[in-house]
C-alpha cells in the first residue's frame, strides 16, 4: 500500500468532481465540474486522467482531454480553449477568479498560456450557461486555480525539479517547485522554461516558423495570524519570445504577462456562515507581433497590443451552500499597427482603437436538498457593463464612417441557470438543467479597425450597435456507477438569438494587402448548437483500467448554414496499466471527417485521422527522494494529419518521441 501510494504521489492526477454528490456524503455539492491536478492524490481518486504521464505536459495537452473542450491551433505554442462550438468572447476564462484579457487582436495569447502545470492546482470547467459565476456567459467558464503554499508541520523545503526532451522539435523543458512554511508564514515559488525549434510534420516536412521561446514563474506567500483567517499574496508573470504562428501572417517577438493579486480569507466558526474570501488584483499584457522572421512579408510592420485589467471580488459561502459573489474590473486595451512601406513615410494605424470596459456584477448560487434523495440547484448573475473608446487618433479614424466610438455603451446582463437532479438508488443519478445566458460583443466586434482574419483573408470592421446574444438552453445528465464501471451522458440543446455573423460590405476595399475585402458584423436571428459528451472509465482488473470520451457537436444559423469552426465527432482513449511503481499507457485518438463547412467564414473540410500513443515511466525511491523516468512515443504511425479546428492547412507533430525525467523531494 505505501508503494501504491507513491506511485499516486508522483503522477500528475486529474480529479474530474461531478457536479452532484450524493445526499448523505460530506462533501459539498457544487456547480462546477473540477479537474484537479495534485502532486498528492489519494488512492480512491475516480477521475479520468487523460494527462500525460510526464511533469512538463504542456496546459494545453491536459485541457485537449477535458469533456467539451476543444482547441484552436494556429501554430505550436498558443492554443485557444473552445467549449464545444463557443471560443473567445462567448466564454469565460480567468485565473483563480480573476478576469484577463489578451492583447493580441488575432487571438494569439489566449488567457491559458500563462498557466503551467507545476504552478496549477485545478481547473474548473462549466458548460453552459452554468459558468456565469465570474461573468456572463452563453458558453461557459474555464478557470484556472494556481497551486497555493500549505502549511506544513515538519518545516521541511519540499519541491521537485523536471527536465524532459522532444525529439520532434529539439524542444528542451523544464520546470521547478519549491514549497516551504515556518510557523505562520507559508511560500512556494514555481516555474517552467519552455524551448523549441521548427517541428516537422508526419510526412516529414519542416513546417517554418513553429519555434517558440518561454519562461514563466509563479510567487505565493501566506501568512496566517490564527486558525480563521490566511491572507494571501501572489504573483504570476510569463515571457515568450521568437514564437512561431505558421497558420498567420505573423509572428510574436515578445510577450509578457504580469499578474498580481492580494487576498483575505476568513473562517467563520458561527452556524450560518462558513468562508469569506475578499481579494483585489492587477494584470497587465504586453504582445509584440512583427514579421522580421518572415521573408516573404510583403510590407514591414509591427503590430504591438496593450492590456491592463483591474479589480476585486468578493465571496461569501454559508453552510446551507449558498454562495454569494460580488465583483468589479476595469480593463483597458488597445492595438497598433506600424507599417514600413519602401520608399514612403511610416504609416500608422490603430488596429484596436483604446477603449475602456467596466463591469460590475453580482452572482448567487444555492442548492436545495429534498426527500426521496432529489436536489435542486439555482444560479443567478446580473452584469452592469460600460464600454467605449477613448478620444484621440484610434477614435478620429472612424469618422470616416461618420460613427463616433466615443459614446458610451452601457448593457444590463443576465444569467440564470435551474437544475433538478434524482437519485435512483445507490447506481443511477439523472438531472436536467434549463438555463438562459447573454454575453457582449467583444473590443474587438464592436471596434476592430480593418482587423486581417488569416482563415478567410479579410479585413474586419466593427459594428458599434451589435446587440447581446442571448441564449436559451437546456441539458440533460445521467450518470452511472457499479462496481468496475461508470459512465456519464450529456444531452445539450442551445438556442441563441442575436446571434453575431460576419458578412462582406459591398463597395468597400480592404487595407491589408491580399486580402479579399472587408467584413463587419451583424446580429442574425439565431443559430442552434447540439450535440452529446459520453465518457467511460472501466476496471478491467485491479491494475488494468480502461478509460474514453466523446465529443460531438452540430451547429449552425437560423437559415441551416453550419457555422464556423465546429470540431468535429471526436473519440479519445485510454489503456493504462500498472503494477507497483511502474506504469504502461496506450492512447488512442480519433476524430471524423467533418464536411459541414461555413465556406463564407474559409472553413475547410477536414478528414478523418487517427493517432496512436505509447508512454511508459517508473518511479524509484531514493530514501525521501523519488525520482521518475519517463519514455514516450506520439503518433506511433507518423500520421500526417491536421484537426478541423487548426487555423489553414498546418499539419500537427509527426512521431515524436519524449524523454522526462524528475526529482521530487
Amino acid at each position: 500500500m505505501k508503494r501504491f501510494t507513491f506511485y499516486l504521489f508522483v503522477f500528475i492526477q486529474q480529479c474530474l468532481w461531478a457536479q452532484n454528490q450524493p445526499l448523505d456524503t460530506a462533501i459539498k455539492t457544487v456547480q462546477l465540474s473540477e479537474v484537479c491536478i495534485h502532486d498528492e492524490s489519494h488512492s480512491d481518486n475516480q477521475a479520468f486522467n487523460f494527462s500525460k504521464t510526464n511533469k512538463l505536459a504542456s496546459t494545453e495537452d491536459i485541457l485537449s482531454r477535458l469533456q467539451g473542450v476543444s482547441l484552436i491551433r494556429r501554430g505550436a505554442y498558443g492554443l485557444e480553449p473552445v467549449i464545444r462550438n463557443y471560443g473567445t468572447g462567448q466564454t469565460n476564462v480567468t485565473i483563480d477568479g480573476m478576469r484577463i484579457y489578451g492583447a493580441c487582436t488575432d487571438k494569439m495569447d489566449p488567457v491559458s498560456i500563462y498557466v503551467e502545470p507545476v504552478n496549477l492546482q485545478c481547473i474548473q470547467v462549466a458548460h453552459g450557461a452554468s459558468g456565469a459565476l465570474n461573468g456572463s456567459t452563453i458558453g461557459g467558464q474555464i478557470n484556472f486555480n494556481l497551486k497555493e503554499p500549505s502549511f506544513n508541520c515538519d518545516k521541511k523545503i519540499h519541491g521537485q525539479l523536471s527536465q524532459s526532451y522532444s525529439s520532434i522539435n529539439n524542444g528542451y523543458n523544464t520546470s521547478f517547485a519549491l514549497q516551504h512554511s515556518v510557523n505562520k508564514v507559508s511560500y512556494r515559488v514555481s516555474g517552467a522554461l519552455r524551448n523549441a525549434d521548427n517541428y516537422r510534420s508526419g510526412a516529414n516536412k519542416l513546417i517554418a516558423n513553429s519555434g517558440f521561446h518561454k519562461s514563466n514563474v509563479s510567487a505565493a506567500l501566506s501568512y496566517k495570524p490564527d486558525s480563521t483567517q490566511i491572507l494571501k499574496v501572489n504573483y504570476l508573470g510569463d515571457w515568450g519570445k521568437n514564437i512561431g504562428y505558421p497558420a498567420l501572417p505573423m509572428d510574436v517577438g515578445s510577450a509578457s504577462a504580469q499578474i498580481y493579486s492580494l487576498s483575505h480569507q476568513k473562517l467563520f466558526v458561527g452556524k450560518r456562515l462558513h468562508s469569506n474570501e475578499l481579494k483585489v488584483y492587477y494584470n497587465t499584457i504586453v504582445h509584440q507581433m512583427d514579421d522580421t522572421r518572415r521573408s516573404d512579408a510583403p510590407m514591414h510592420m509591427d503590430m504591438p497590443g496593450w492590456s491592463s485589467t483591474a479589480g476585486f471580488y468578493d465571496e461569501l459561502v454559508s453552510k446551507k451552500e449558498l454562495k454569494i459573489r460580488l465583483d468589479f474590473h476595469h480593463t483597458n486595451t488597445r492595438a497598433d499597427m506600424i507599417m514600413y512601406p519602401s520608399d514612403e513615410p511610416l504609416m500608422y494605424l490603430q488596429t484596436l482603437p483604446e477603449n475602456n470596459f467596466s463591469d460590475l456584477g453580482l452572482s448567487v448560487q444555492k442548492q436545495f436538498k429534498f426527500k426521496f434523495r432529489q436536489q435542486l440547484g439555482f444560479s443567478g448573475r446580473i452584469d452592469l457593463t460600460d464600454q467605449s473608446a477613448v478620444k484621440g487618433p484610434g477614435a478620429n479614424q472612424w469618422e470616416v464612417f461618420n460613427t463616433d466610438i466615443t459614446l458610451h455603451k452601457q448593457d444590463f446582463m443576465k444569467n440564470l441557470n435551474l437544475n433538478y437532479g434524482k437519485y435512483f438508488g445507490k447506481k443511477t443519478f439523472a438531472q436536467i438543467t434549463a438555463g438562459y445566458g447573454e454575453r457582449l460583443p467583444t473590443s474587438n466586434e464592436r471596434y476592430g479597425y480593418y482587423l486581417f482574419n488569416r482563415q478567410d483573408q479579410y479585413d474586419y470592421l466593427g459594428n458599434l450597435d451589435l446587440k447581446t446574444e442571448k441564449s436559451f438552453q437546456i441539458e440533460a445528465l445521467l450518470k452511472q456507477t457499479f462496481k468496475k464501471v461508470e459512465y456519464s451522458l450529456t444531452l445539450f440543446y442551445h438556442h441563441t438569438n442575436d446571434y453575431i455573423y460576419a458578412y462582406k460590405m459591398e463597395g468597400y476595399g480592404q487595407m491589408t494587402i491580399g486580402a479579399y475585402g472587408l467584413k463587419t458584423y451583424t446580429n442574425i436571428p439565431f443559430a442552434i448548437s447540439r450535440g452529446a459528451e459520453f465518457t467511460t472509465k472501466i476496471n478491467l482488473t485491479e491494475k488494468l483500467t480502461h478509460i474514453s470520451s466523446l465529443k460531438y457537436v452540430y451547429a449552425e444559423t437560423y437559415s441551416g448554414k453550419p457555422l464556423p469552426l465546429v470540431p468535429p465527432l471526436k473519440i479519445q482513449q485510454a489503456l493504462r496499466y500498472h503494477i507497483k511503481l511502474t506504469q504502461m499507457q496506450l492512447e488512442y485518438d480519433f476524430a471524423a471527417t467533418q464536411k459541414r463547412v461555413n465556406v463564407d467564414y474559409g472553413d475547410r473540410v477536414t478528414s478523418w485521422f487517427h493517432v496512436l500513443n505509447f508512454r511508459v515511466s517508473h518511479n524509484f525511491k531514493i530514501k525521501s527522494t523519488i525520482l521518475q523516468t519517463g519514455l514516450a512515443c506520439e503518433n506511433i504511425f507518423n500520421a500526417n494529419y491536421r484537426e478541423h479546428l487548426d487555423i489553414g492547412t498546418i499539419p500537427r507533430f509527426g512521431r515524436n518521441f519524449l524523454l522526462n525525467l524528475s526529482l521530487l523531494f
